[in-house]
């Protein structure tokens, strides 16, 4: 009887743990895009590290044929950055200028367009969870 008793302890730890680690499918909406203008990226970070050098967990590439695009995607819950930018001249990454400006338009997740946006991951981050549907991310440009 104890052996059961632990066995099934061991099932209900190990559903708990599976439903906590459950993937929400959610929306990715761009919106401001130049149609033809470019490559269209879409980069999705789940830690500040990542963030902060660059590089996405997650890189999605949409080709520019409307004003407005959308991407489903499966994450599993947690928090995260999600950034987008329009390739203008197709070399893969984005371009800035004086002071690290961007010369491209881009877009990121908490960003409304005005001033410059955050390289705060916990000010720019987002909740994914179950009742995440649709996340709209406007491209800028400065």
């Amino acid at each position: 009887m104890r052996k059961f008793v632990i066995v099934l302890f061991m099932i209900f730890i190990i559903c708990g743990y599976c439903l906590a680690q459950s993937v929400n499918s959610i929306t990715i909406e761009i919106t401001n895009i130049v149609i033809n203008g470019g490559t269209v990226y879409i980069g999705i970070f789940s830690t500040a590290e990542s963030f902060r050098r660059e590089e996405p967990d997650f890189l999605y590439e949409l080709d520019a044929v409307n004003i407005t695009m959308i991407q489903e995607l499966s994450l599993p819950s947690g928090e995260y950055v999600i950034t987008a930018m329009q390739d203008a001249n197709y070399n893969k990454k984005l371009d800035s200028g004086l002071f690290g400006i961007p010369r491209e338009l881009i877009g990121i997740s908490n960003y409304n367009g005005r001033g410059f946006p955050s390289r705060n991951f916990d000010r720019q981050k987002i909740l994914v969870d179950r009742t995440t549907g649709k996340i709209i991310i406007g491209l800028y440009g400065f």
